[in-house]
C-alpha cells in the first residue's frame, strides 16, 4: 500500500530532476499524457515540457513547498500545497509564490506524474 510519504518522496525526486534538468529521470516520472499548466496559463505536454527544460526555456533554480497535503484514492494521488519557486523563464528571473495541485497515477506498480496546475498568489 502506498502512503503519503511515498508520494512526498516522488515529489522530491521530480523537483530534484526539474532543478537538475535530468531529462532521463523526468522521462521516467512523467506520464505520457502529462498536462503541465504553468502559472501564466501556458500548458505543456510531456514532449514539450521535456524539450523546454532541456533547452532551458524553463531553468528551475530552487523551490520550497509548504502546506502540503496528499490524498490517495485508489490508484490516484492528489498533492496540494503552496510553493515558492525561483525559475529563469524565457531569460527572465522569476520568483513565484503559488498554490498548486499535482496528480500522480499508479500504473503497473509505478507512480507517474500526470498533472500540474499552479495559481500565483496576490
Amino acid at each position: 500500500m502506498t502512503d503519503a510519504p511515498d508520494i512526498h518522496a516522488l515529489e522530491d525526486r521530480r523537483w530534484a530532476a526539474q532543478i537538475g534538468a535530468d531529462i532521463d529521470e523526468l522521462s521516467t516520472l512523467l506520464a505520457d499524457e502529462l498536462s503541465y499548466t504553468h502559472s501564466n496559463g501556458l500548458v505543456d505536454t510531456k514532449a514539450s515540457y521535456l524539450a523546454a527544460i532541456e533547452k532551458k526555456v524553463f531553468d528551475y533554480r530552487d523551490e520550497k513547498r509548504t502546506d502540503t497535503a496528499v490524498t490517495i484514492i485508489g490508484d490516484t494521488a492528489m498533492v496540494t500545497g503552496r510553493i515558492a519557486m525561483h525559475v529563469v523563464a524565457g531569460e527572465r528571473d522569476v520568483n513565484l509564490d503559488s498554490r498548486y495541485s499535482a496528480v500522480w497515477v499508479l500504473r503497473s506498480g509505478s507512480w507517474q506524474f500526470l498533472c500540474w496546475q499552479s495559481t500565483p498568489l496576490p
